[in-house]
């Protein structure tokens, strides 16, 4: 089977229908995003655990990635050796050693090339996600070839190459407790005034403060960021001594063995990040505990993402513009958007021979303050200041700048 020239046209309009818009606007653009695999530490006992890890499970996935799930979704840290007050350098240890263990980078490699139970691959799932409207399976072929081989390239770099785990740790932790550590501090700081009228305001202050405070929980988040490791090394590797598209082929039981205990294939640790949100259960008709709990959970997880994107620039989404006018994206609050982000705007262009696309710098754009989408996970249940639309009326977050912007362009965050 070789690759006709037709492959590439069909690989170039494809392409191009999904990047080059028209100055219409667009309700759905398609462009290859980053994937992300999603995991759960479990290990420690909370409050009101069991509704947490369902809130976890139940909260939508992260929209700007496309799902690279690769089996369990939770793990118990303690069996890799996790204690109950590990500090977070020693779970990045404990993390990193649950992900070697149990083979998490060979089993993202085996999804990207839709392995089967025999061992073979093929790269159907590489020519859906890199928006390449046809397919091919042979890979000798493929490989000989100046044009398979750059289609090979764009592939490992714009999607292998930017695949993800994040490995999130939850816990609630009462208010209670705390809050009454702080009013026993207030009260021995009131009790040392010498003026009664004083003493006993200060003392009221404090214990209205936790009559308020003690109420709920805080939900507390930590994510350990990690990126499957594709570079020349890897990627020819695989191609040479694990690449299989034939079971009969006679090396096929020792390719599929050898492949499976390898450890050429690594993940890196990028960084963590940590976000706290508070949860109250003085609930009004409209909300009950769980819906709480749900909704907490689920901002909290978006916060620690876009906490975990504005910091570490390889982990940064691009977005489509939605709009050209009014210049609008579908992003807004849930991605931590406060006013005066600056985002590069950029047109994707492909080489139509070799399928590599590269991005144009095309100007930058702001986050217009007064115009936030607000798009976090059921917008409006627990925000009764919003009951009247507000920042809910909009469709997108809107910018400022001008420059001959159109729909479909992609724009991403810059510091």
């Amino acid at each position: 089977m070789k690759l006709k020239s037709s492959f590439l046209l069909i690989l170039a309009v494809a392409s191009f229908n999904g990047y080059s818009q028209s100055n219409k606007d667009l309700k759905e653009v398609k462009y290859r995003r980053s994937s992300l695999h999603t995991i759960l530490i479990e290990s420690e006992s909370f409050p009101k655990k069991e509704q947490v890890i369902k809130a976890y499970y139940n909260a939508p996935f992260p929209d700007k990635y496309d799902n690279h799930s690769v089996g369990e979704k939770s793990f118990d840290a303690k069996k890799y050796g996790a204690k109950d007050d590990a500090s977070e350098a020693e779970m990045i240890e404990v993390v990193t050693t649950y992900l070697k263990k149990t083979k998490v980078a060979n089993k993202m490699v085996a999804k990207w090339f839709n392995r089967k139970a025999n061992g073979t691959f093929d790269i159907d799932l590489i020519g859906e996600r890199g928006l390449v409207n046809a397919s091919f399976t042979d890979m000798k072929t493929a490989s000989a070839s100046a044009e398979g081989k750059a289609l090979l390239q764009t592939a490992g770099l714009d999607l292998i190459n930017n695949t993800f785990v994040v490995v999130s740790k939850m816990k609630f932790i009462e208010n209670e407790p705390v809050a009454r550590v702080a009013r026993d501090a207030a009260i021995l700081t009131a009790n040392k005034i010498s003026i009664a009228m004083l003493r006993s305001k200060a003392i009221a202050v404090a214990d209205k403060a936790y009559d308020q405070a003690k109420v709920g929980y805080s939900v507390w988040t930590t994510s350990f960021l990690y990126k499957l490791k594709w570079d020349d090394v890897t990627s020819g590797t695989f191609y040479q001594d694990y690449w299989l598209d034939n079971a009969a082929d006679p090396q096929a039981a020792a390719k599929k063995a050898s492949f499976d205990s390898s450890d050429l294939f690594q993940l890196e640790f990028i960084g963590s990040e940590s976000a706290s949100s508070l949860v109250t259960f003085s609930l009004s008709e409209k909300r009950t505990e769980n819906q709480i709990i749900e909704l907490s959970v689920a901002r909290n997880i978006d916060h620690v993402y876009a906490k975990l994107q504005k910091k570490y620039d390889v982990f940064k989404t691009k977005t489509p513009l939605y709009s050209a006018s009014p210049l609008s994206a579908k992003i807004g609050l849930k991605e931590g958007l406060e006013g005066g982000e600056k985002f590069e705007v950029l047109e994707a262009n492909m080489d139509p021979k070799t399928g590599i696309i590269e991005y144009k710098k095309k100007g930058v754009i702001k986050v217009d303050k007064d115009n936030i989408w607000d798009n976090r996970f059921n917008a409006g249940l627990l925000d009764e200041d919003n009951a009247d639309g507000g920042k809910k009326a909009l469709e997108g977050t809107l910018f400022e700048g001008g420059g001959k912007f159109y729909s479909g362009m992609l724009i991403r965050q810059i510091n």
